[in-house]
C-alpha cells in the first residue's frame, strides 16, 4: 500500500500534468485528448508501483558488508553465520562447527549484543554513541511527526528498547497521559527509574529483551522504537512487530525511527546489529502485515551520521 505521503505526491504530479496540458505545448501535442493524458498517467503510476514492488521483493537479496569490510551476498548469509538456530546445539557440536569455521547461534547473537551495551555508560552520550548533542534536534522532529498524525489519541505510549529512557523523558511523557518503558539492560532500567520514577505519568519499567517481549493487548496509542531494531534478526523483528500490532489501540500506531543504509546493509560485529536499507525495512513491515501510514526523513543531523527515517505503521 502506498503511504499517505506517496498518495499526495501522486496527486500533485497528476495535477501538474493536467495544468501543463491545459496550457498547450508539448504535452497537448503528445496527447490531443485529455483521456489520452489520463491513460498515460495511469500507465506511469502502474509502472512505478511495479518497480517499487520489485524493489521490495529484491530487498532480501541485496548484498552488504560488515565493519571489517567483508562482503555478504545477502542478509540471510549474516543470519546463517551470526544467528543460526541450528548452531544452538550441544557443546561438542558447537566445537566441531567452530573448528570448521561454523556459525554462532541466535542465542550468542543476543548475548554478545547485550554484553556490548553492558560496557556502555548509562548516560546520554553512552546510549547515543557519543552523539548526545543530536538529542534536541531528534526530539523536535519526533514531536512534529507525532503531531502530524491528526487521528492519534494520546493516552498510552511505550518506549521500546528505551535505554535510559531518553525518548520517554524528552518526548513521550510530554505528549501522552501514561508511559511504559521496556529495556533489556537492568543498569539502564535502574537509571531510567532514578530519572523518571517520580513522574506520575510513568508506570511500568520492564527489563526484557525485545525478542522476548509481548505487549498488553489493544492497549497502546503509540509503540515507539528508535535505534534498536538493528539488534533483532529479521525473523525475530517480524515476529515482534506482529505481536506489537496486537498491542495497538483502535487508532494506535507503531512508530519506527531508525538509521538507513544506502547501497547495502551494514553489519556491526562489535555490538551485533545490522543497519538495514529502507527497502529491507519495508519488506519486513510487509511481512509483519503492517501498512505505512506516514513516513519522513529526520532533518538537520550531522552529515557523518546515517540518514534517519521515521515510519508510522498499523
Amino acid at each position: 500500500h502506498a503511504s499517505e505521503e506517496n498518495r499526495k505526491r501522486i496527486e500533485r504530479w497528476r495535477d501538474q500534468k493536467i495544468t501543463d496540458w491545459h496550457k498547450g505545448g508539448k504535452m497537448r501535442e503528445k496527447f490531443p485528448e485529455i483521456n489520452e493524458l489520463r491513460a498515460w498517467m495511469d500507465g506511469q503510476i502502474e509502472k512505478a508501483r511495479l518497480k517499487a514492488q520489485e524493489k521490495l521483493q529484491n530487498a532480501q537479496t541485496l548484498p552488504g558488508s560488515d565493519n571489517d569490510g567483508k562482503r555478504y551476498r545477502n542478509i540471510a548469509e549474516v543470519w546463517e553465520n551470526f544467528a543460526d538456530d541450528d548452531a544452538q546445539q550441544t557443546n561438542s557440536t558447537k566445537n566441531k562447527k567452530k573448528q570448521k569455521g561454523g556459525s554462532q547461534s541466535r542465542e550468542e547473537w543476543y548475548q554478545k549484543g547485550a554484553a556490548y551495551w553492558q560496557t556502555a555508560k548509562a548516560t546520554l552520550d553512552g546510549v547515543l554513541g557519543g552523539f548526545g548533542f543530536v538529542s534536541p534536534m531528534d526530539v523536535k522532529e519526533s514531536k512534529t511527526f507525532i503531531k502530524s498524525l491528526k487521528f492519534l489519541e494520546r493516552n498510552r505510549a511505550v518506549d521500546l528498547g528505551a535505554g535510559i529512557g531518553r525518548v520517554a523523558d524528552e518526548l513521550l511523557v510530554k505528549m501522552f497521559k501514561s508511559v511504559d518503558l521496556v529495556e533489556q539492560d537492568q543498569k539502564y532500567v535502574d537509571t531510567a527509574k532514578t530519572n523518571l520514577g517520580k513522574n506520575s505519568k510513568m508506570h511500568d519499567f520492564l527489563c526484557v529483551g525485545l525478542q522476548d517481549y509481548t505487549p498488553k493487548q489493544e492497549y497502546y496509542d503509540v509503540m515507539w522504537f528508535q535505534w534498536v531494531l538493528g539488534h533483532l534478526t529479521d525473523e525475530d523483528l517480524i515476529a515482534l512487530l506482529r505481536r506489537c500490532r496486537k498491542g495497538l489501540s483502535e487508532k494506535g500506531v507503531i512508530i519506527v525511527k531508525e538509521n538507513i543504509a544506502r547501497g547495502g546493509f551494514i553489519l556491526d560485529k562489535e555490538d551485533m546489529s545490522v543497519t538495514r536499507t529502507e527497502a529491507q525495512y519495508k519488506h519486513i513491515f510487509k511481512e509483519a502485515n503492517l501498512k505505512i501510514i506516514r513516513e519522513t526523513w529526520q532533518e538537520n543531523f550531522p552529515r557523518e551520521l546515517f540518514r534517519v527515517r521515521m515510519f508510522a505503521l498499523r
